[in-house]
């Protein structure tokens, strides 16, 4: 248990300091960190128009009020924080094609750790992060739901199995370089994919919304949060959203595995 322990730590160590060595990075050259984030918030406008058009109608989306739209919303721009933090799950495609795996197969440690948490894009995240917390903050406020210990906590709860089927989905996208020699319409479906979760899933037709939860489960990332607190899922639904996480995990990682044994064979 110990040893355990101690690996974890490591791990958290290093996560660290690949975020300081990424932030050190990106701010020896602060225009273009400031023209990133820049770029960032024009696209996030873009996507708070929906929003706008929600709040200012008074116009319920399904069985929620515009108050508590928001607090999907600010979800859903969150997560896409997290999802362009991790640029070093974005940048595997690269990373296969040039050979530059090789070199991190030389370190100490797992390989999926040091490929995946080895940079971050702070300039795309943190409008994205900032701006999706105050908006949750904000909605939760405006819709009158109870800021209890036991709320907060499921919240965080399924917002933490939303960053880990977002990392798991977005590895697995990444990971089919393996196996396709261009990823442009991969990658293009799943942008469409995510944008789905712009707003709440109960906007969207019965159809759509079994795909999104059973077959594709992306609404999982950025609806189970605030269904949850609003007493909205059912028992079913509540260990489904932390079924698919973990699921998920398991699966990606044996992906990258099968992945990397295919790459070495390729590569002698």
């Amino acid at each position: 248990m110990k040893e355990r322990l101690h690996e974890f730590g490591w791990y958290v160590k290093v996560a660290v300091h690949f975020g300081k060595l990424s932030l050190q990075s990106v701010m020896e050259y602060p225009l273009n960190f400031a023209s990133g984030v820049c770029v960032e918030l024009a696209y996030m406008l873009i996507k708070l128009v929906y929003l706008y058009v929600v709040i200012t109608t008074g116009m319920n989306v399904g069985s929620l009020t515009p108050d508590m739209v928001i607090v999907f919303v600010g979800t859903y721009i969150f997560m896409t924080g997290i999802w362009m933090l991790l640029s070093g799950v974005n940048s595997i495609p690269d990373t296969v094609v040039k050979g530059d795996l090789d070199l991190i197969m030389t370190k100490p440690g797992s390989l999926q750790f040091l490929q995946t948490f080895g940079k971050y894009n702070f300039a795309l995240a943190c409008p994205n992060v900032f701006v999706g917390t105050a908006l949750i903050v904000y909605g939760w406020n405006r819709s009158g739901i109870a800021v209890t210990l036991s709320g907060i906590a499921v919240f965080v709860f399924y917002l933490i199995c939303g960053i880990v089927l977002t990392y798991s989905l977005g590895l697995m996208a990444s990971l089919l370089v393996f196996w396709v020699t261009s990823l442009n319409a991969v990658n293009t479906l799943y942008s469409a994919l995510w944008d789905y979760n712009n707003m709440p899933m109960e906007l969207y037709p019965k159809i759509i919304k079994q795909i999104g939860t059973f077959l594709i489960p992306i609404f999982l990332v950025t609806n189970w949060p605030g269904m949850a607190v609003l007493g909205k899922l059912s028992a079913l639904q509540l260990v489904w959203g932390i079924a698919v996480p973990l699921l998920a995990f398991v699966l990606s990682r044996k992906m990258f595995q099968a992945g990397v044994r295919r790459y070495t064979s390729a590569n002698g």
